[in-house]
Order: structure tokens, then sequence, then C-alpha cells
């Protein structure tokens, strides 16, 4: 069984995941949806913003984003809906089960995209090797997620190293990676890709005026007190109730500072399925 989703579906997560878009979060695919008639699979899909921006990029073409969370895919169809896309859908399910998704076949999409994803997986491998079983011959798989030891900050306000150590032990002790933004394509690999048929890039996201400060260090305060992270925390014994309010309050003063500023690192890959023989 999977063990659980370490941010869990707090609105402080929501908010961030409902913040996505092709432009700010996964960008270096945008020259690969040129083609109107594109059918994308948006794996772990949230609030479904990635995946509706898709469908507004591909009117002639279909969208299906699927996530484990009921409620999440719920607030998914009400956005397409609020934004009038029809050419997408959302189910309850992930990559590996499928097979009991409607709509989900093997070889089945151009695109097989997960944003932030394979982080939370205990068998980032096995997922990988699932989507590639759905993607057609000459499509191609988009993956893109953080390296949390590569995040940096200014100024050095005590406390977020603290937090940053935590994060990372909590997710390890999930048997997840949170640092697998850097070895996407040594996973690929794995997967039988060829080195030649894998791209990679970076990407950062980078909170530093007022308003930006605000909502990425007002989100991660919220997190930290009420999100499953918490939870985590005190159950593992990784730490107090106490630490994680000091750990808020890190954020709060971070956000604070008119010279404030953080940074997120991603990696990003995009998989070339070859071409039958």
């Amino acid at each position: 069984m999977a063990k659980p989703y370490l941010h869990g579906h707090h609105a402080s997560v929501l908010r961030s995941h409902a913040w996505r878009t092709v432009e700010n979060s996964c960008p270096y695919l945008i020259p690969y949806l040129d083609n109107p008639k594109l059918k994308i699979l948006d794996v772990g899909c949230g609030p479904g913003t990635i995946s509706v921006d898709f469908a507004a990029r591909v009117p002639e073409g279909f969208v299906l984003g699927i996530d484990p969370s009921a409620d999440v895919i719920e607030k998914a169809r009400k956005h397409a809906e609020e934004k009038g896309i029809t050419n997408v859908q959302f189910e309850i399910g992930d990559i590996f089960n499928w097979k009991n998704i409607a709509g989900v076949e093997e070889g089945g999409f151009d695109i097989v995209h997960a944003h932030q994803v394979l982080q939370h997986l205990q068998d980032p491998l096995g997922a990988l090797n699932e989507m590639k079983r759905l993607t057609k011959p000459g499509g191609i798989i988009a993956i893109r997620d953080v390296d949390y030891s590569a995040m940096t900050w200014y100024p050095e306000v005590p406390g977020l190293r603290e937090w940053l150590n935590l994060y990372i032990a909590v997710a390890k002790g999930l048997n997840c990676d949170p640092n697998i933004g850097k070895r996407l394509h040594a996973v690929a690999m794995k997967a039988g890709f060829d080195r030649t048929e894998i791209e990679t890039s970076g990407a950062v996201w980078v909170f530093s005026t007022p308003e930006e400060r605000a909502w990425w260090c007002g989100l991660w305060a919220d997190r930290t007190l009420h999100s499953n992270f918490k939870n985590s925390c005190i159950d593992n014994g990784f730490a107090t109730e106490d630490d994680l309010a000091k750990i808020a309050d890190t954020w709060r003063e971070l956000e604070k500072r008119e010279d404030g500023w953080f940074s997120v690192m991603n990696g990003q890959v995009v998989c070339h399925v070859r071409l039958q023989p």
C-alpha cells in the first residue's frame, strides 16, 4: 500500500497547487504543444489548473487528469467548468492502477505529464515505467520535480535551515526522495530510455517581491502548522508542536523582510518514446 501523501490536501497545500499554470510550472513543454489535436495525460493533476491550461492550448485534442483524492478531483472539475473548458476530463486514480481508470489505455497518449509527483512516490521508477506504457510511440513523457537540497534563501533567518532538514528527514522517512529533481534523467535511464532520448533542463521559482513572499511564506507557515506534514513530524518524533510553531514564525519573519528572497530549484526531463522499428 502506498504511504500517505506528505503534504495532504489542506487548504494551504491546494493554494500552492492552484497557482500552477503551464507558464509558471512547465514552460519547457510549450514547444511540444503546437499540435491542437494532442491527447495528454496529467498524472497527479491536483486541482487541475495545469490540466485545464493544457486543454485550452489543444482545443481539438483531449486532456485527462488523474489524482487519488476525490475531493481534489471535484475541485478540478469545478475549475474546468468555471473556465468553460470542455475537452478535459478528471478521474480518481493513480498511475499504478491506470487499468481501472476510464479513458486510459496503453499507448494512448501523445504526452504523459507529471509535475511534482515523483518526489512523493515510494516507487518513482515503477511510476515512470507505467507512464512509458501509456505513451504512444513517438510521444513524450514530461516530468518536473523539485530538489529540496538546492533550495536557498536570503537572509539566513534562524529556523529555515531546521525546516529544510526536518522536511527532508520526514520525506525520507516515508521512503520518498525530496531531492529527485536532480536525478530524473537517471531514473529515466533505468526505465530503459537511452541517454540520447532524454532532454534535461532546470527551472527556478523565485519569491522576492512583497506579494511573492507573502504568498510563499504564508502557505508554508500554514503547512507547517496544519497539513499532513505537521502530523508526520509529530507522529514520527521528528519535532514537537512548539518546534513547528517556531518554524512557522520563521516563515512569517522572512515574509516581513524587505530584503527577503527564496528560490526553488526544479529539474525537468522530456523523454522521447522511440518509434517501433
